[in-house]
C-alpha cells in the first residue's frame, strides 16, 4: 500500500512539473509577463492583406504589443491590439500596416508624435496600409497577365502583316518600285543639275546687271521727283490763280446779266422792250425793201428849182 502511494505521489509530481513547464514556455515563447498589463486599442485600415494574428506591434521600433484580433467593419477592416500599459499614443501618431519580410511578414507599425493629447485605451484610430512584396508580386502578375494579351494582339497583327506571305510578296514589289524610283530621281538630278547651276549662274548676272541699271538711273529719277514736286507747286499756283480769275469773271457775268436785266440802260432797254423789238424789225426790212428797189431800178433824183 505505501509502494501504491509513493508511486501515485511520484506520478502526481511528474504531472504537475510537467504543467508547470507547459505553462511556463508557453508564457515564454509568447514573450508574456504575467506582472504586465496591457491596454486595448482599436486600429482602422482599409487593408490589412497578410497579416495575421500574434503579428507584433512595434513603437518607433520596439515591440510592446501584438495583434488580437482582425475583423471587417463595413468597409474598413478594425485590428485590435494589446499594448503595454505604460504606452501612451499622441493623438498626431502615424499608424501603418508594415511589410517586413520578403514572404510577406507584416506588423503594425507606430511613429509616435508631438501632441500632449492622447488615445485613451478603446479608442478606435485611423491608420494607413503600405504596399508591400505581395502587393508587388501581385500587382506583377497583372501585369504578365496584360503582357500575355499583349504579345498575343502583337502575334496576331504579325501574322496578319509580315508574317503573312502575300503581304511579303507585295513588300518587296513595293520596295522593287522604289529602288527603280530611285534611281529615276538620280538621273534626273544628275541631268537637270547642271542646268539648274547655269541659270542660277545667269539669274546672278541678271541680278547684278539690275543692280548696276538701278543704282545709275537712281539720280535722275530722284531729280524728275524733285522736277515733278517743283511743277506741282507751280500748277498748285497756277490753279490757285485761275480760281481768282474764274470768280472775277463770275462777278463780270453777274453785273452784266443785272444790266440786261434792268431797264435803266440802253441793253437793258433794248432787250426788255418788245414793241421797239418789232419796229427795228419792220424798220430793217422796210430798209432791205429800199435797198432792194435802187439796186434794181436806180436811185432817181428830183430837184425842184425855185
Amino acid at each position: 500500500m505505501k509502494k501504491n502511494t509513493a508511486l501515485y505521489f511520484s506520478v502526481g509530481l511528474v504531472v504537475l512539473l510537467a504543467i508547470f513547464i507547459l505553462i511556463f514556455g508557453m508564457i515564454f515563447l509568447n514573450e508574456k509577463d504575467l506582472r504586465e498589463t496591457f491596454d486595448v486599442y482599436h486600429l482602422r485600415f482599409t487593408q490589412v492583406s497578410t497579416l495575421v494574428l500574434d503579428d507584433p506591434v512595434k513603437i518607433n521600433g520596439v515591440k510592446l504589443g501584438r495583434v488580437e484580433s482582425i475583423e471587417l467593419s463595413g468597409h474598413r477592416v478594425v485590428v485590435t491590439v494589446r499594448l503595454k500599459s505604460n504606452v501612451k499614443i499622441p493623438k498626431d501618431s502615424e499608424i501603418r500596416v508594415q511589410n517586413i519580410g520578403i514572404m510577406g511578414e507584416r506588423q503594425i507599425g507606430m511613429i509616435l508624435g508631438d501632441s500632449e493629447e492622447y488615445y485613451v485605451p478603446g479608442d478606435t484610430i485611423t491608420g494607413q496600409f503600405d504596399a508591400g512584396i505581395a502587393e508587388a508580386l501581385g500587382l506583377a502578375g497583372e501585369v504578365c497577365d496584360s503582357t500575355k494579351v499583349l504579345l498575343e494582339a502583337v502575334k496576331t497583327a504579325l501574322n496578319g502583316t509580315i508574317a503573312n506571305p502575300d503581304f511579303q510578296d507585295r513588300f518587296k514589289t513595293l520596295l522593287v518600285k522604289a529602288e527603280n524610283l530611285e534611281d529615276r530621281l538620280m538621273s534626273l538630278v544628275v541631268t537637270t543639275d547642271p542646268q539648274l547651276k547655269k541659270s542660277l549662274a545667269n539669274l546672278n548676272k541678271v541680278t547684278v546687271k539690275v543692280n548696276e541699271l538701278v543704282d545709275g538711273v537712281k539720280e535722275p529719277i530722284n531729280g524728275l521727283f524733285a522736277g515733278t514736286d517743283k511743277v506741282m507747286g507751280n500748277a498748285n499756283q497756277l490753279i490757285s490763280e485761275l480760281e481768282g480769275v474764274t470768280k472775277h469773271l463770275d462777278g463780270l457775268i453777274a453785273k452784266v446779266q443785272a444790266k440786261m436785266d434792268s431797264k435803266d440802260n440802253t441793253v437793258g432797254i433794248l432787250l426788255n422792250d418788245r414793241q421797239l423789238h418789232d419796229d427795228l424789225v419792220k424798220t430793217v426790212h422796210s430798209a432791205d425793201s429800199l435797198f432792194k428797189i435802187i439796186l434794181q431800178d436806180g436811185l432817181d433824183i428830183n430837184v425842184d428849182f425855185f
